[in-house]
């Protein structure tokens, strides 16, 4: 009977991450294929997320570069603070909004 099962190599030794159907003391042949490593994981994570966005269940992630390029200057937060803040506690003004209906 052949099965695949994924498993994981700590400390010299190879651990099932399933249940074998196998019974005690049973002498296997085993093939070993590396498959995403630490070191590779943000690529893998990056791959599985493709994946999920062309298959419609995800939205495309924000690329660092890219959030990197749009943060806003000090100067650009100061005046937005500025902007924002001159209508006081963002409760006062749903109560606010709430008595004039």
């Amino acid at each position: 009977m052949a099965q695949r099962i994924k498993a994981i190599y700590e400390d010299g030794v190879l651990r099932p991450l399933s249940p074998l159907e196998l019974p005690e003391h049973s002498q296997v042949e085993i093939d070993i294929h590396q498959v995403a490593s630490a070191t590779n994981s943000l690529a893998h994570r990056d791959q599985v997320n493709q994946v999920l966005v062309k298959a419609g269940l995800s939205l495309p992630s924000i690329d660092t570069t890219a959030r990197a390029a749009t943060q806003l200057s000090p100067e650009r937060r100061e005046e937005l603070a500025r902007l924002f803040s001159a209508g006081g506690p963002v409760s006062e003004l749903i109560s606010e909004d709430r008595e004039g209906r």
